[in-house]
């Protein structure tokens, strides 16, 4: 068992962020995450969604650059392209959050936690147990399944499936006008999806 003086379960924002100042503040922390650095921000909701924005607003400018005097090809648009530079901003964001994860006095292991007690905590495929006077449960959030009728079909995805769609759909209905959802929207309806 190990000793620690913070331990932190979760390293999206809030979870790096407080790990980074308690060790500046001259803590030992272990900070545990099941899935990887940055959250659902970082991975699959915020920064993902606004690069796919904004390669659909440069192709509005493109397609509307005869209003400013400029002469343009009509762009050819390639949406695998366009979602390998959104995994190259989100592994480039993540690279940075893992190199904060270096920071002396922060421990980073990768995997499930579980509380044995209130101040014990095991990790999942490890033989790591922690043990700290201070836990902070920083796990965000997960998506929720809808329980209506054919949500498990195939063609039905949330929005971490959708991010990595590399094909076009001619149709989409997305339910819920949260912010992610409307970003999806206005997306596909620059790529000419008919979204309802």
């Amino acid at each position: 068992m190990e000793q620690t003086d913070l331990i932190i379960i979760g390293a999206g924002p809030g979870g790096y962020e407080a790990a980074v100042r308690a060790a500046h503040a001259g803590l030992s922390v272990v900070v545990i995450e099941a899935r990887g650095v940055g959250g659902t921000c970082l991975n699959e909701g915020c920064i993902p969604t606004k690069c796919l924005c904004r390669t659909a607003e440069l192709l509005a400018d493109i397609r509307q650059a005869d209003r400013y005097g400029l002469s343009a090809v009509a762009p050819d648009f390639d949406l695998g392209r366009a979602v390998d530079r959104k995994d190259e901003t989100v592994g480039k964001l993540a690279a940075g959050i893992e190199q904060l994860m270096k920071t002396p006095g922060i421990r980073y292991v990768c995997g499930k936690a579980r509380f044995q007690d209130a101040h014990t905590v095991t990790v999942e495929g490890e033989d790591a147990v922690f043990t700290a006077p201070n836990v902070i449960i920083a796990t965000g959030s997960v998506s929720k399944s809808l329980p209506i009728p054919g949500a498990q079909l195939p063609q039905v995805v949330t929005s971490r499936e959708l991010l990595d769609l590399r094909h076009v759909p001619a149709r989409l209905c997305i339910i819920g006008g949260g912010v992610i959802g409307m970003e999806f929207a206005s997306f596909f309806n620059s790529m000419g999806t008919e979204v309802h």
